[in-house]
């Protein structure tokens, strides 16, 4: 999606530049840029909640957009739950061990 002559000089497949264009026509600002939303790009984020609905059989009314929250990986977003669960100093939360590494860190 950086370069995008190589969809246009065919050093990709025409599947992954097929895909560059439908995202990059959806996102509709450079890549790199911020989102609008913290949350994430809403084409994104409506790929993903269709990608959900096909792979568990949901229908559309359960899955919102708007609950879904794109992170940069998931440590990012264990990190930022870990932030909305803790309220003050005094508060903390119990891991089991043996744990994931990327639950104490």
């Amino acid at each position: 999606m950086t370069l995008p002559s190589l969809c246009e000089n065919g050093a990709i497949s025409k599947d992954a530049a097929k895909r560059v264009h439908k995202y990059t026509k959806g996102i509709g600002m450079p890549v790199g840029a911020y989102a609008a939303n913290s949350k994430g790009f809403v084409h994104i984020r409506e790929l993903v909640a269709e990608f959900i609905r096909k792979r568990d059989g949901c229908k559309d009314m359960e899955i919102n957009v708007n609950n879904i929250f794109m992170t940069n990986g998931a440590s990012e977003g264990v990190n930022l739950c870990y932030q909305l669960l803790i309220r003050n100093p005094d508060d903390g939360i119990m891991i089991p061990i043996p744990q994931y590494p990327l639950y104490s860190a």
